[in-house]
């Protein structure tokens, strides 16, 4: 498959572990709808999927489809996301660090995810934050240090 189908996928994995939810429990939720076999093969990227199906799991997952789509382009177009440990950061103390907790406290709200260790930013989140904190976006990322890994 594709690169579409693999991010897609990931995305949809992100979506439903956002949840909490099992691939038995998105079967039992969607009445049948959505097999565990099948999402498990959207989630690794060996089974394409519809725009209609795409949407029925957004809905699911209570993920807006358009959300979702804007985060599966921005990987495809960018390179690996920016990770952060949550847990370091909040270490941190520093005026990077409360920006950045911020930022990531709105960012959750808005994709409605639930509170974990660890967060994926997006493309261009670090973009925003470094010109939030008066810096090149290099110098933010020296400044998170360790607290900011590159997904791969």
């Amino acid at each position: 498959m594709g690169t579409f189908e693999l991010e897609a996928g990931k995305a949809l994995r992100r979506a439903r572990r956002a949840r909490g939810l099992t691939l038995r429990q998105v079967s039992a939720i969607s009445l049948g709808r959505f097999k565990p076999t099948s999402v498990a093969g959207y989630e690794r990227g060996e089974r394409s999927i519809s725009l209609e199906r795409f949407c029925e799991l957004c809905q699911l997952y209570e993920v807006p489809p358009q959300t979702l789509l804007a985060e599966i382009l921005r990987s495809i177009a960018g390179g690996p996301e920016p990770d952060i440990d949550l847990t370091l950061l909040e270490s941190l103390g520093s005026a990077e660090g409360a920006l950045v907790a911020g930022f990531i406290r709105q960012i959750r709200a808005l994709r409605r995810e639930a509170a974990s260790g660890r967060i994926a930013l997006r493309a261009g989140d670090l973009e925003v934050l470094a010109t939030a904190a008066g810096k090149k976006r290099e110098e933010l990322a020296e400044a998170l240090g360790e607290r900011l890994q590159r997904e791969d």
